[in-house]
């Protein structure tokens, strides 16, 4: 803006501006949707000190990649211009507003009046604790028709204006060197931007080498992880060729026998005694009564007493044998005791490297190592790409020429706010006004004619007028389009209502209605407050979708001023995040917002 407004660099991204946010609204739609009547829409007296007409111009770069360049005095003359790479100098496009308006909408890419105004702005003035009165565009002050100069006004004035236009010559070549550098820069980085993929190639191979990494650090610990598997089978066959030999050696020997009862204890040997000592008593009992034949009897003790030691020497035959399998058993449980030792040892890093990772088998541990394997070997080729890419001469030259060309730019704009004052006009431009206050100081001056009427706030509740608003350029119910931003809503509803709203829906009739407390109320039953915070998360996740939807510029006053410093910061790094897809204007002089932006003015 000029002569008191100055220079404002708006770059890709999220951009804090330290500016009255009605005031700068209103110019960017003058530049967006230029009218006849700007002058009448645009509060210029908050811009310009005194009420002086207002010039004003901007430079953007358009979807076709191109740059253009717009200068013009509000509510008069008007210029739009095309930078030619070749001649590196701004081509005319147009003079005409109807003209200008539909090339910046059709070709530059300037969203449409009703999306701008449905999706991608956010207005104070928009919130329902501000709707109890007149519209904002009531609220504003309405500046009277331009009146023509007197005599000593002129004077000064094109005095004033000739030492522009003086300034406007030494910087104008400043100025399309300044624009060609610009295109420049912009092509450079489309160069450089070529190597986005890889980047977030490489990204996501860090995010997965990130998630693996407590696999890592154990598998670090165990060195030569294969070498580690391998002795870990091999100890498992030795084990099992172990223990299958001892079961066959068991199995030789057969079933184990049962513990030999002692002789004292059958009853065949106590048979065999007993008859002995009955055939003494027999023969001694015969010898007494004199019968001789009886003494023979005598000797069928001798059978009777061997059958008896025969059963004892039995029984020490069966006691050495059971002592003698005791101790096969006892030596082949050592043995057995020895090998699954032997094994424990053998495999207890490895166990506790699958406990450490919740693993049960070998195969799962081979399976989750591959894995590493894999990630490792994806990321090495990720960044051996990204090297390959950041030293081939391209990038190395595109950078190198990128960062030369922003250190003429640095130097050109230092000029331009040193030697001209900031934003300078178009010389053509100047010389127009000069010849417009020498036309009007030679004709009579025209009658003045009354400002119109500003046009009336949309009447009904805010948020369904939004709705409705919202609903008219997405092509769908408001039901619908409630139901699209509804996770952005349930996010940050609670955040910025210290959770004592959840959500927020609507019927197909329109009906809203708000999740409070674990209950649904009408959203006309909450207090003004709560119903710009309702307001609020709908119209940014609006944004949100608007910005999502392709490449565009979205602009926000300072409707964040009542929150909370923490619900603040969580909005500050939600619009953050929303500008990467495009380009968010944020009119505040919040720290809290200068701090999560990209750039701040």
């Amino acid at each position: 803006m000029a002569p008191a407004g100055g220079r404002a660099s708006l770059r890709p991204g999220y951009n804090v501006v330290a500016a009255d946010g009605q005031a700068l609204r209103r110019l960017l739609e003058a530049l967006f949707y230029p009218g006849p009547r700007d002058a009448e829409t645009v509060p210029h007296a908050s811009l310009v000190p005194g009420g002086a007409g207002v010039r004003v111009g901007v430079t953007l770069a358009g979807n076709d990649g191109v740059t253009y360049r717009l200068v013009r005095d509000l509510g008069g003359a008007a210029q739009l211009h095309r930078f030619d790479a070749g001649r590196r100098a701004f081509a005319l496009v147009s003079q005409t507003l109807p003209e200008i308006a539909h090339f910046l909408a059709t070709t530059v890419g300037v969203p449409p009046r009703g999306r701008f105004g449905a999706l991608l702005s956010l207005s104070a003035g928009d919130l329902p604790s501000r709707q109890a009165g007149p519209g904002l565009r009531a609220g504003l002050p309405a500046p009277g028709p331009r009146k023509p100069l007197g005599p000593e006004e002129a004077r000064k004035k094109l005095v004033e204006l000739r030492a522009e236009l003086e300034r406007a010559q030494a910087a104008d070549k400043l100025q399309y060197q300044l624009d060609g550098l610009q295109s420049r820069v912009f092509k450079l980085e489309e160069v450089i931007r070529a190597g986005d993929k890889i980047r977030e190639g490489l990204a996501s191979a860090e995010v997965a080498l990130v998630e693996l990494q407590p696999l890592a650090d154990v598998a670090d610990r165990l060195g030569d992880v294969d070498a580690r598997v391998a002795a870990f089978e091999k100890a498992a066959s030795r084990r099992d060729e172990a223990l299958a030999k001892l079961a066959e050696e068991r199995g030789a020997g057969g079933e184990p026998a049962p513990e030999a009862t002692p002789f004292w204890r059958r009853p065949e040997f106590w048979g065999g005694v007993a008859a002995g000592v009955g055939a003494i008593a027999v023969a001694l009992a015969g010898t007494a009564s004199g019968s001789g034949g009886l003494r023979y009897a005598a000797l069928l003790d001798v059978p009777a007493f061997g059958y008896a030691g025969w059963i004892a020497l039995r029984w020490v035959g069966e006691l050495e044998g059971t002592e003698k399998a005791g101790r096969r058993r006892q030596r082949a449980g050592v043995r057995e005791r020895k090998v699954l030792e032997q094994y424990e040892r053998d495999t207890a890093e490895v166990k506790g490297v699958m406990k450490a990772l919740g693993l049960g088998t070998i195969p799962d541990l081979r399976e989750a190592l591959g894995r590493l394997a894999d990630a490792r070997a994806v990321a090495d080729e990720w960044r051996h790409r990204f090297a390959e890419w950041k030293s081939s001469p391209e990038q190395v030259k595109a950078a190198e020429e990128k960062e030369r060309a922003q250190r003429e730019i640095d130097g050109i704009e230092a000029r331009i706010a040193g030697e001209a004052g900031g934003y300078v006009r178009d010389p053509r431009q100047v010389e127009l006004d000069i010849a417009r206050i020498e036309g009007e100081q030679a004709a009579a001056p025209p009658p003045v004619v009354a400002a119109p009427a500003p046009p009336p706030a949309p009447a009904g509740e805010p948020l369904q007028v939004l709705l409705g608003q919202a609903s008219a350029e997405l092509k769908a119910s408001p039901a619908g389009v409630l139901r699209g931003v509804q996770p952005r809503i349930s996010q940050l509803l609670p955040a910025l209502s210290a959770q004592r709203l959840a959500g927020c829906q609507a019927d197909e009739r329109g009906n809203l209605l708000v999740l409070a407390a674990g209950r649904s109320a009408p959203l006309s039953s909450l207090p003004p407050a709560d119903r710009d915070l309702v307001f609020l998360a709908v119209k940014v996740g609006l944004v949100e979708q608007a910005l999502a939807g392709g490449r565009t510029v979205a602009f926000a006053e300072d409707a964040f001023a009542g929150l909370a410093e923490p619900a603040r910061r969580v909005v500050a790094r939600l619009l953050k995040q929303m500008a990467r897809t495009g380009q968010i204007v944020h009119a505040t002089s919040d720290p809290v917002f200068r701090e999560a932006a990209d750039h701040a003015v």
